[in-house]
């Protein structure tokens, strides 16, 4: 066995680390390049290349402290010039971005995805043409990219140019007919025309392809009567009823001042509480040891999601294709807490199934399923990536994070709204996962306080909506706490999560009426008990304590509870909802505590 490297072994280890990178395993992909640096430690593609994947990750200061190695070793290498404008981009450093972004053209002036790059960053600083002048260069070095056409209809439809915008989500369709937010933003292009009839089928489509077109509208408008406000026009009842209104977020409308140059910020009260929640425990990627992972993007989704007539039909041709049909969840399926259906006769109820045919699948093993996907094949093979037609750009070994025990969340919601999923759903992308079994955890994400804290430190858009982005989710502080607090948070999750499954806590009928409020307390304890975790010198000082009247209860775990759950939880709500028990006591009189005040949008906040 030779133990002493050959020359080029560090080329071999870089080259299978970009397979890695390509199929999506990350951590794979950084270990090989890892060991290609420490074969040669001048390697400066190695440290490209490590830092395109941590830049991917969202670990965006590693992938500019890689890039810049490989930079200070090959100064005239355009590519980690790229990547570091790249995760600068990411980190919202547009002048960075742009200065890396001009070096790499001068450096290979035919470079097209740094001309789409630097079209974004300007793009991002509202310097439209110049946005437009480097998306035009991309679409001329290479006609066949969807992505630059539709960026420059973004920006025409901003700077009101209608007629181009059209032209441009026209052409990126033609290039990608699954690009669901083309069809959506085409579809407001319509509105502004009073074209209500192309409107409507471009709005429809957006839905059918995954796209919220109700949070998309209200990242542009707060409303409709904003819309039409701005545009002199009066839409029609249909397409009002597709946009229906949410009610205004109060965590983002509130506790903001004018400095003295007239610009908006935070508060001193607001930035001071933001300093205590950071300073409470670590970032949730620390507890988790990872990132947040985005959910499957198919390319396709009419073609690799399928409903049950199908499902049925293509098992009843071939009984393998039960191997690779997964059920699946898109993110509007994700309810807070649990997701849907919520029935424990979920095969029955389940209505959308994934083909999974993860890279090197040896298809002919699955014939109906092949056959399916052949009806599509010339759709199929226009997606970008380098699988093989058939093929989802995901890894075998993609299955464990999907199979195992999992919180979920949507990209948009107006509070966070994380489910608990231990059935094997698969997820689709913009949907994201998280990798825990610890309903505590999903306790903490769920509350008021962190709704807040990630309202005033992640992505806005405009109206009641907020976008769950891996790279923030990943930031929320988890307060440190006692075993004995996390089982006692896990226990009270655990009744929610049996509440929630259970028809009368769903039922409008008024006499169980008491079941939802049930839901509703238990909620609130939970809020409670995470604001003492937050702020316990606060709550403290004003002699407000949850979690020790809640010990001297002795809740039991649901499993040990014996005979009639339902009747168990009952009790145990009416116990604590009784208005002189120390909890209900404490809950009522939480908002006298100040900070407790702020988060809840009930204090009056003045310039410091």
């Amino acid at each position: 066995m030779r133990t002493v490297p050959y020359p080029r072994d560090h080329i071999f280890y870089n080259n299978r680390g970009i397979d890695y990178g390509e199929k999506g395993e990350h951590d794979l992909a950084i270990k090989d390049f890892t060991k290609a640096i420490e074969l040669n430690p001048d390697y400066a593609f190695a440290y490209n290349n490590r830092g395109a994947v941590y830049r991917d990750k969202g670990e965006h200061d590693q992938a500019i402290e890689d890039c810049s190695k490989a930079i200070q070793l090959q100064p005239n290498y355009a590519e980690p010039y790229n990547n570091r404008g790249a995760a600068y981009g990411n980190k919202g450093d547009y002048d960075l971005a742009i200065k890396d972004y001009n070096i790499a053209i001068k450096l290979q002036p035919d470079f097209v995805q740094a001309y789409y790059n630097r079209g974004l960053a300007y793009h991002e600083k509202r310097e439209f043409d110049r946005a437009i002048k480097d998306y035009s260069k991309a679409t001329k070095l290479n006609p066949k990219l969807f992505h630059p056409y539709y960026n420059r209809g973004n920006v025409y439809l901003q700077k009101g140019n209608f007629d181009r915008a059209i032209e441009d989500y026209s052409k990126a369709i033609e290039l990608n007919p699954t690009l669901g937010p083309a069809y959506c933003n085409r579809g407001e292009v319509w509105l502004h025309l009073k074209e209500w009839d192309k409107a409507k089928a471009d709005l429809t489509t957006a839905k059918d392809k995954g796209v919220d077109i109700i949070a998309a509208f209200h990242n542009s408008y707060r409303d409709v009567a904003t819309f039409e406000r701005r545009n002199s026009v009066k839409l029609p009842k249909n397409i009002v009823a597709m946009l229906r209104q949410y009610p205004v977020n109060s965590f983002t409308t509130t506790q903001r001042v004018l400095t003295v140059e007239g610009e908006t910020q935070e508060s001193y009260a607001v930035l001071k509480l933001l300093g205590k929640f950071r300073n409470t425990g670590k970032p949730l990627s620390e507890y988790l040891h990872g990132q947040p992972s985005r959910g499957i993007t198919t390319g396709c989704n009419e073609v690799f999601i399928v409903k049950r007539e199908t499902y049925d039909a293509l098992i009843k041709e071939h009984p393998s294709s039960d191997d690779i049909l997964k059920p699946f969840l898109m993110a509007r399926d994700i309810q807070r807490w649990r997701v849907k259906p919520t029935d424990e006769s979920r095969r029955e109820l389940q209505d959308k199934w994934l083909i999974f045919t993860h890279q090197g699948i040896d298809i002919d093993a699955y014939p109906a399923i092949e056959k399916h996907l052949g009806k599509h094949r010339d759709a199929l093979e226009k997606r970008s990536g380098k699988q093989e037609w058939y093929e989802l750009q995901t890894a075998p070994t993609d299955t464990t994070r999907f199979t195992q025990p999992k919180c979920i969340y949507a990209d948009m919601a107006s509070e966070t709204a994380f489910a608990f999923d231990d059935e094997g759903y698969y997820v689709g992308s913009p949907a994201s996962l998280l990798p825990t079994s610890e309903l505590w955890l999903l306790g903490v994400l769920n509350t008021r306080a962190v709704s807040w804290f990630y309202a005033r430190t992640a992505p806005q858009v405009r109206g009641p909506f907020l976008k769950f982005v891996p790279r923030y989710v990943s930031q929320i502080p988890i307060p440190d706490m006692e075993p004995e607090q996390k089982a006692l948070i896990h226990k009270i999750v655990e009744y929610i999560l049996y509440l929630k499954k259970q028809s009368t806590v769903k039922s409008r009928d008024l006499k169980y009426a008491r079941a939802r409020v049930m839901v509703g307390y238990f909620n609130q304890i939970i809020d409670g008990l995470v604001y003492e975790l937050y702020l316990p010198d606060e709550l403290h000082k004003s002699r407000k304590h949850l979690f020790q009247p809640l010990f001297d209860e002795q809740l039991p775990p649901l499993e040990e509870i014996q005979g009639d759950k339902m009747s168990a939880c009952r009790d145990i709500f009416e116990r604590l909802y009784e208005k002189t028990h120390p909890v209900a006591v404490n809950l009522f009189f939480l908002d006298s505590v100040k900070p407790i005040r702020i988060i809840e949008s009930k204090a009056s906040i003045t310039p410091c």
